[in-house]
């Protein structure tokens, strides 16, 4: 007798049907079939995770269906160390791409003020690195960082609407968004760490 036809009487069986084969060579059969002890095993752990009541008319075709939808790969996510190096590259690449506005002297503002805004592109690229290496600060720094980055973008939405800043230098904004969002993520994989404050 063919596998399918075990399977059959093993999907009535677990239905509460009749199996319509003897159960003692039902049992043997699973007892020497690898495949079939896998499958049941798998049925089992289906209508465990479904947790409902086996029903007497579910088609075993139907049950198949359903067992192999449960076993196809979910797509990987990326661990919490992969997104640390993520941050970290965030935060390297705008480090690069901030530096030249530290000798920026073309006229579109002043020179004090461009060293200033750089300066603080230059202060986020570097906490964005820091917080790669230390996760567990995320949650402490992600408040200061999102008002700040969300500051950054509206100016530089404002300023490219009225025709006071280039395109092209504005995109490095996008990087300051990409750790902020890397920055999320961390604080939501790692857990917030408890402070205790003691009054004097």
């Amino acid at each position: 007798m063919r596998c399918s036809r075990y399977r059959q009487a093993l999907s009535a069986r677990i239905d509460g049907e009749a199996p319509g084969v003897d159960d003692a060579a039902l049992d043997a059969h699973v007892a020497t079939c690898d495949e079939c002890r896998a499958w049941v095993e798998s049925v089992g752990a289906l209508v465990a995770r479904m947790d409902v009541p086996a029903t007497p008319d579910l088609d075993p075709a139907v049950l198949v269906t359903l067992m192999q939808g449960a076993n196809q790969p979910k797509a990987r996510m990326l661990s919490l160390g992969e997104w640390r190096i993520v941050m970290g590259v965030v935060g390297v690449l705008q480090l690069v791409t901030a530096w030249p506005g530290v000798m920026l002297h073309d006229g579109h503002a002043s020179e004090h003020l461009a060293h200033e805004l750089t300066t603080w592109d230059l202060g986020l690229a570097v906490g964005f690195i820091l917080l790669a290496f230390m996760p567990s600060r995320a949650w402490g720094a992600l408040p200061v960082v999102a008002v700040l980055v969300v500051a950054l973008v509206g100016t530089s939405v404002a300023d490219l609407a009225t025709g006071h800043a280039l395109l092209g230098r504005e995109l490095v904004h996008l990087l300051e968004v990409a750790g902020l969002g890397c920055l999320w993520v961390l604080a939501r994989r790692v857990p917030r760490s408890s402070v205790v404050v003691r009054l004097a």
